[in-house]
C-alpha cells in the first residue's frame, strides 16, 4: 500500500473513532435506533410506505437486526405498524409524532456539532468533502460487493 493510501486509511480510522465518540453521547435513544428511525422517516416519504424487508435492504442489515430495532422503536412509541393498503397481509412502518420529535432532537444535536466543527470551512470545502465522502462510500460498497462475490 502506498503512503497516500496509508494516510487515507489512517484518516478513515480517525473518523470512525470520532463517530464512536459521538455515538456515546447521552441520549434517550441508542444511536442505532436513531439511524433506523431516520431511515424509516426517509423511506416513509414514498406513497407505498416503508416495509421492514425494504428497510433491511436499504440499510444493508440482516432482517432480524432490523426487526429487533423496529420492535424497540414501536415499544418506545416512535414508530407504528399500519396495514399496507396495497396488501392487507403486510404492514408498513410509519414514524409517529413522538418519533419525529426524537428525530428532530437528534438532528438538532448533529447540526450544532457539525456547525461548530465546520465553522471555519468554506461552502466549497464542505461541498467538496460531501462529494468525496459520497464517492468513497459508493466505491467501498462496490469493492465490498465484488470482494464478497469473488469469495463465493
Amino acid at each position: 500500500m502506498d503512503a497516500v493510501a496509508r494516510q487515507l486509511e489512517d484518516r478513515v480510522r480517525d473518523l470512525l473513532r470520532v463517530v464512536r465518540m459521538v455515538r456515546q453521547r447521552p441520549h434517550p435513544l441508542p444511536p442505532g435506533l436513531i439511524g433506523t428511525l431516520g431511515l424509516i422517516d426517509r423511506a416513509g416519504a414514498h406513497p407505498s410506505g416503508c416495509h421492514a424487508k425494504e428497510l433491511a435492504a436499504r440499510a444493508g442489515l440482516d432482517p432480524s437486526t432490523v426487526s429487533r430495532a423496529v420492535a424497540a422503536l414501536v415499544a418506545h412509541g416512535l414508530v407504528e405498524r399500519r396495514a399496507d393498503p396495497a396488501d392487507g397481509r403486510a404492514s408498513i412502518l410509519v414514524v409517529t409524532e413522538r418519533g419525529r420529535a426524537a428525530l428532530a432532537d437528534a438532528r438538532e444535536f448533529y447540526d450544532r456539532l457539525l456547525g461548530r466543527a465546520l465553522a471555519d470551512w468554506s461552502t466549497e470545502e464542505v461541498e467538496a468533502l460531501t462529494t468525496a465522502l459520497g464517492r468513497l462510500t459508493t466505491d467501498i460498497e462496490g469493492a465490498l460487493g465484488s470482494t464478497l462475490e469473488a469469495a463465493r
